[in-house]
Parts: structure tokens; C-alpha cells; sequence
């Protein structure tokens, strides 16, 4: 999973600031169509049922209300993108970021503003929780979540991270992401919310209380996952009972016939986000691109092939009700979650951003040395 510079995003500053510089504030009619083009747009794919589901919902409709064809290029590293933005030669016209590193590539200068000439008015305004930026175009919702073996907790399960740190009362053992990860794995957000702090006063992160929660839970884990795909089969295999998954990583699993239960309760909303590279050949392209992927319509279709949520709410009008009940900006969904703070992770204390400060004392508290 690829898993958003914005200011406070739940307050719209990055909306406000951002898009200033951009003429989607020039008073203009809503676009009901992007006009015709030529050429290309080189898009990052992602790969698997994720790039599937681009495929279907995006890259091949736009070419043919456009005529712009979509160079669909394989997923890359972020360090590698950097690099080539660097080279002067990006690797990509559009590509997706991770919420975490997309404000670390506009502070180096490495995104160009978004014209949002070709978004619909009623798009722009749609997207909610999580707003546009001057550099940034929501991709993706997904949750960080608590899952667990439906098949161990029948009628008692885990409904708050307190419960995940309850061994006692829900008993097995259990697997958080890495704390290396930073902001990506929500680790030290859940261990807040597992020592009692309200989810609404997580930041800024009291990294002491934090790892004493952490010390707690420790004896207890099996493994600090590193990618999403090793927190649902940890459970599939009966390893742990209880832990934090994606919910997209959770749904899959149990398309294919796994027993994971799940709950929103505490979720943390994350976030990836389209850019526009520095440097990009077809910049206007990619505009219209971003413009066609942030339909309504278009997003609505995009989650009928994966469960990925839709950053433009007004797409819940065309998604059937039981699909849009597994998506984790549903309204009931919603209302249980926040959405994770990257302006604190990338904010910095004494020339170091909060996600260095996060690795460092993790290797540290491994170690045994904090």
C-alpha cells in the first residue's frame, strides 16, 4: 500500500493557502467536460487490483472523452521519483504519494502548483475530510485499523486499542506496525489511545507516554509488521489474535475466505494524494487527468473494484449501500476515526521533522537505550 504540504488539513488551511495561486478560484462555470487534447500523460500505475481498478475507472475513460493517452508506468520508490525530479527528468507526469511524503517533496521544491481550471466546482467542494491542496489532489482513504480472529472472539472481541493491550480479557498475542514507519503505521497513536488519551488530543505525540504504553504491549508481540500484507495473514495463520491492519489489506483477505473481524472504533484515516512532479512534460495533461479522477462519478466507480475510499464524499451518492458500508469514510464509519495529523509528523523540532525524531527513539527504545 502506498500509503498526504498541507497545513492543519482538517481546518482547510491547505484549501485556503493553497489554492490561491491556482484558477480554480476565478469565478467560472462548473466543466461538465474536459476539452479534447492530444498526446500523453505518464501516470503512476501502482500495480495489481489497485492499478486494476485505475485502469477501469480512470486511465481508459479519460482516453476516450480526451483523447490523451494515459502511459501507465509501474511503481517506483520514492527516493527513485525524488531522484529523477532531481535529474530534471521525472519519471512520471502524475504520481501518488504516500500522505506522510508528499509535504517532504513540496518543501524541496519537487511538486508544481495544481491548475484546478478543469475541476468541477462541485468536486472541489466534495472532498471532505480531507481537503485539496495547493500541491495535492487526494487519491485514496483507507484506515488504520484494529482487526482480529473473528473466529477466537465470537461475541466478546476487541472494540478499542485498550482492548488490543488487554491480553488479559482478550487473550493471544498480537502485532503492530513498526515503529520505523512513523506516521505510515499509526503505532504511537495507538498506544496514546491505549493508555486512555482521547483521540481528538493525540498530537503533538507525547513520545514518553507513548513508549511506557509500548513497554506494556511488547512482551506480547510477535512481530512488528512492515507491510500490509503480513498483518492479516498473521492472523489467517493463528499466529496473533489481535493487531493493526489496513482496512483494504482486511478486506481482501476476506474476499478470499478469511475469518478477520474488524472494528472502526479508533481508526486512524490516512491518506495518499496525486502530484504533479516538478518538471512534468505534460503538465496540462496531467491537470485534465486529475480533473477526471476527481469526478464523483468516477470515484464511485473506482471503489466497485477495490476498497480504497473515495476522497470526493460526494461519490457516496452512486455507491451502493452495501459497498459503501465497508469503505472508511461511510458516515458511520467516519464518525468513529480521525484523520492522522502529517502536519505534526512533518512539523520539525530543532531541524528535524517529528517522522526522524519517531525512527530514531523507536531504534533506540529496541535497543534498550530509552
Amino acid at each position: 500500500m502506498v500509503n498526504i504540504v498541507r497545513r492543519r488539513i482538517l481546518q482547510g488551511t491547505a484549501l485556503a493557502g493553497g489554492l490561491a495561486a491556482a484558477r480554480s478560484l476565478l469565478p467560472a462555470p462548473a466543466i461538465a467536460q474536459i476539452p479534447k487534447g492530444s498526446g500523453e500523460v505518464v501516470v503512476y500505475d501502482g500495480g495489481g487490483s489497485w492499478g486494476e481498478a485505475k485502469r477501469i475507472a480512470y486511465f481508459e475513460p479519460f482516453e476516450r472523452e480526451t483523447g490523451i493517452k494515459v502511459i501507465a508506468q509501474p511503481r517506483t520508490d520514492t527516493g527513485a521519483v525524488r531522484a529523477s525530479v532531481l535529474a530534471g527528468a521525472p519519471r512520471y507526469d502524475v504520481t501518488i504519494l504516500p500522505g506522510g511524503k508528499a509535504p517532504t517533496f513540496e518543501r524541496d521544491n519537487l511538486l508544481t502548483p495544481i491548475d484546478y481550471g478543469y475541476f468541477n466546482r462541485s468536486d472541489i467542494d466534495g472532498f471532505d475530510p480531507i481537503k485539496l491542496g495547493k500541491y495535492t489532489v487526494p487519491a485514496i482513504v483507507y484506515s488504520l485499523f484494529i482487526a482480529f480472529d473473528s473466529a477466537k472472539f465470537t461475541s466478546d472481541a476487541p472494540n478499542s486499542w485498550a482492548d488490543v493491550w488487554d491480553v488479559q480479557k482478550f487473550a493471544g498475542r498480537r502485532s503492530l506496525m513498526a515503529g520505523t514507519w512513523a506516521s505510515d503505521g499509526g503505532t504511537f497513536e495507538a498506544a496514546l489511545m491505549a493508555d486512555g488519551v482521547d483521540p481528538t488530543k493525540l498530537y503533538p505525540i507525547d513520545w514518553d507516554r507513548a513508549f511506557k504504553s509500548l513497554g506494556r504491549i511488547k512482551p506480547n508481540i510477535v512481530k512488528w509488521w512492515n507491510n500490509g500484507a503480513e498483518a492479516p495473514q498473521l492472523i489467517v495463520d493463528k499466529l496473533i489474535t489481535a493487531g493493526s491492519a489496513w482496512n483494504g489489506r482486511v478486506s481482501a483477505a476476506n474476499e478470499q475466505g478469511a475469518k478477520i473481524g474488524y472494528t472502526w472504533n479508533q481508526g486512524l484515516l490516512q491518506y495518499d494524494c496525486w502530484v504533479v512532479l516538478k518538471g512534468a512534460k505534460n503538465a496540462d495533461n496531467a491537470f485534465k487527468f486529475l480533473a477526471f479522477a476527481s469526478r464523483a462519478e468516477n470515484q464511485a466507480k473506482f471503489v466497485q473494484h477495490i476498497l480504497y475510499a473515495p476522497p470526493n464524499s460526494q461519490a457516496f451518492k452512486f455507491v451502493p449501500p452495501e459497498r459503501a458500508k465497508l469503505l472508511p469514510t461511510s458516515p458511520e464509519a467516519r464518525k468513529q476515526q480521525i484523520v492522522q495529523d502529517y502536519a505534526f509528523w512533518n512539523s520539525q523540532v530543532d531541524g528535524k521533522a517529528n517522522t526522524e525524531i519517531a525512527v530514531a527513539q523507536w531504534e533506540r527504545w529496541l535497543s534498550g537505550g530509552r
